[in-house]
């Protein structure tokens, strides 16, 4: 079984658990809800906007979604560990490429050193230093 954690478009996490359609299925009506894309005539479709998908047998078993070739269709970062069998699932590269180009951190909530939560955008117009370190 694999386990999905996919981005939100407000930036939350959900997580669905797979199918069994491939290596990364995951059931389509979960992955639809939490994402808004389904798989249409016209191709795999968000609201108005679709994308053409050449082999829709691979994408899709009609029940399931292949959650690694929805990454690529759609171009968003995919991570897998398959030994894990853990897919997550982030944002696509044209919103990463808009953040970078406009050098704006999203904002954010931490607890800060004594408990209390402090969001990214209760410093604005303040010139901010983000220092980030991870142990891994």
């Amino acid at each position: 079984m694999t386990t999905a954690l996919i981005l939100g478009d407000a930036g939350e996490v959900q997580v669905i658990n797979s199918s069994n359609f491939g290596e990364f299925g995951v059931d389509a009506a979960a992955f639809g809800g939490l994402t808004g894309w389904e798989l249409k005539s016209a191709g795999l479709c968000k609201g108005d906007l679709c994308v053409p998908v050449r082999n829709p047998q691979v994408l899709s078993d009609g029940e399931s979604i292949n959650i690694a070739e929805f990454a690529r269709i759609t171009n968003r970062n995919i991570l897998i560990d398959s030994d894990r069998k853990i897919v997550a699932l982030g944002d696509q590269a044209t919103s990463r490429a808009q953040s970078m180009a406009t050098l704006e951190a999203p904002n954010f909530t931490l607890p800060d050193i004594n408990g209390k939560l402090v969001s990214f955008y209760d410093y604005n117009r303040r010139k901010r230093l983000l220092l980030a370190w991870s142990s891994w």
